[in-house]
């Protein structure tokens, strides 16, 4: 795979490929369903992930501009504010623009911040909201592209900025500062490898056709509408067809690119039953604190919000959580296929990640009484501190977590076990699911995954294993 790379690399591997699917706000030359339209551009997809970060919990990010420049000119492929959430994505990708590219040789690509909402923990160990300033002198990163990026064909274009949280925020003053430090990689689609031709898109949907099999979703951020075909291979949750799903639902999805520059959806999960009522939230969190009543059982929990599909004011609010008897707390699809067994109210913790959809509770914005809870995915990062040994299916990497992350923090954990299976996407620094049994002890790592507690005992059921670089910030 051939990538143009720049500044810095911490998820190389981690790249995965798109191609323009989606309509964006009136852009020429695209379409919501892939193909593209315009016989003298590239469909290009810009799509944002991010490198790990301390004590952050939530980083939602607008950018303004994201500018190419070649010999003979410049183009712009925002055609408006977009905003995306990055401390969910670490070791994914989200979409966050979608533009023709027209031929040419580029030379650099700027990228304009111009809001950050930053949550963090506070020298109390609490959770604070803030909007970061933004040096103005800073707020454009430009990227120099070497070798030159050549666009000569109508094959898609992907192009993928890493922002580095850990150098980018400064949270020592007495106000938080944001100074965009960003990492571009730009391929042709034509030359990625199949694990790089997965991106991970969650939205509402918009439209569904069982005629043409096919699924619109509006994303949650950067509210771009996104069109994803199906087919006999597509893996559906357990309560879902394309039949049963409804304009409204909210949906997590994995999709591949297709050689046409089409997505087809590899695997669709709900996150609130396949329906949306009214009044309704579905958002993804980090849990911050539990209340149990004298039966042990959870009674509600507070978390702050990551990612929302149902408003996109909920990102960097705290909210409360109420569960009662009717709450249904289970596993997801993607739990499953990452090896969790199941999932029920014991698994609900500090610094345990889920997805909860439920009513907005009469006279308040921050409580929420919830109807459905499952797992979401974290993301913890830290050394190996033991040999790799094999399990049935994959390999157990022992990990002692990096103390400094709000994942110890809420969670009291200082080791985990992050597992793999043959679903597992493992890469970074040339790691692959042939040599991964020889990682040496106080490699860094990245276990996305499924958390799960036995006891003191923490798991991570991986759907993503990546080494970091040895100039990771914190190693």
């Amino acid at each position: 795979m051939m990538w143009q790379r720049s500044r810095f690399l911490t998820l190389a591997a981690l790249v995965t490929g798109i191609a323009l699917t989606a309509a964006c706000g009136g852009g020429s030359g695209s379409n919501s369903t892939g193909g593209n339209t315009n016989s003298s551009a590239s469909p290009a997809m810009v799509s944002a992930g991010d490198a790990p970060m301390n004590n952050v919990l939530e980083a939602l990010v607008t950018v303004s501009a994201v500018t190419f420049t070649s010999s003979s000119g410049s183009v712009q492929l925002l055609e408006q504010p977009r905003k995306i959430e990055l401390t969910h994505l670490g070791g994914i990708r989200a979409p966050l623009a979608l533009h023709p590219l027209p031929f040419g040789t580029y030379n650099s690509v700027a990228v304009t911040i111009s809001a950050a909402q930053i949550t963090y923990i506070d020298s109390n160990g609490n959770p604070v909201t803030t909007n970061a300033t933004i040096p103005s002198a800073s707020a454009t990163d430009t990227i120099t592209l070497s070798p030159a990026l050549a666009v000569s064909d109508t094959g898609a274009t992907d192009i993928r900025f890493d922002f580095d949280l850990q150098s980018s925020l400064d949270l020592t003053g007495s106000t938080v500062t944001f100074t965009p430090k960003i990492g571009a990689l730009v391929a042709r689609v034509k030359d990625e490898d199949a694990d790089a031709q997965r991106v991970h898109i969650d939205g509402t949907v918009t439209a569904v056709s069982t005629t043409a099999n096919t699924i619109t979703l509006t994303t949650a951020d950067s509210g771009l509408s996104v069109t994803l075909n199906t087919n006999s291979s597509t893996k559906f949750d357990d309560n879902l067809a394309l039949n049963a799903i409804q304009t409204g639902a909210t949906l997590e999805t994995v999709d591949k690119l297709n050689a046409d520059g089409s997505l087809t959806a590899l695997t669709v999960s709900d996150t609130d039953g396949g329906s949306t009522a009214a009044n309704t939230v579905v958002d993804n969190g980090i849990v911050t604190a539990v209340t149990r009543n004298s039966s042990n059982d959870v009674t509600q929990f507070s978390m702050v919000v990551r990612s929302s599909l149902t408003t996109g004011s909920d990102v960097g609010k705290t909210l409360t959580v109420q569960v009662n008897s009717a709450t249904v707390i289970k596993t997801s699809m993607n739990a499953t296929n990452a090896g969790e067994t199941s999932f029920d109210q014991s698994q609900i913790f500090a610094g345990q990640a889920l997805w909860v959809a439920g009513a907005v509770v009469q006279g308040s914005t921050n409580t929420v009484l919830a109807t459905e809870i499952r797992p979401a995915q974290v993301n913890p990062f830290g050394l190996t501190d033991a040999a790799v040994t094999q399990i049935a299916g994959g390999f157990a990497v022992p990990v002692l977590v990096d103390a400094n992350t709000n994942f110890a923090s809420f969670a009291q954990i200082t080791t985990l076990t992050a597992n793999t299976n043959s679903a597992t996407v493992i890469d970074g620094q040339g790691l692959t699911s042939a040599n991964v049994a020889s990682l040496a002890v106080g490699t860094p790592v990245v276990a996305r995954g499924f958390l799960s507690l036995s006891g003191s005992a923490a798991t991570v059921f991986c759907t993503h294993l990546q080494e970091e670089g040895s100039d990771h910030p914190n190693h």
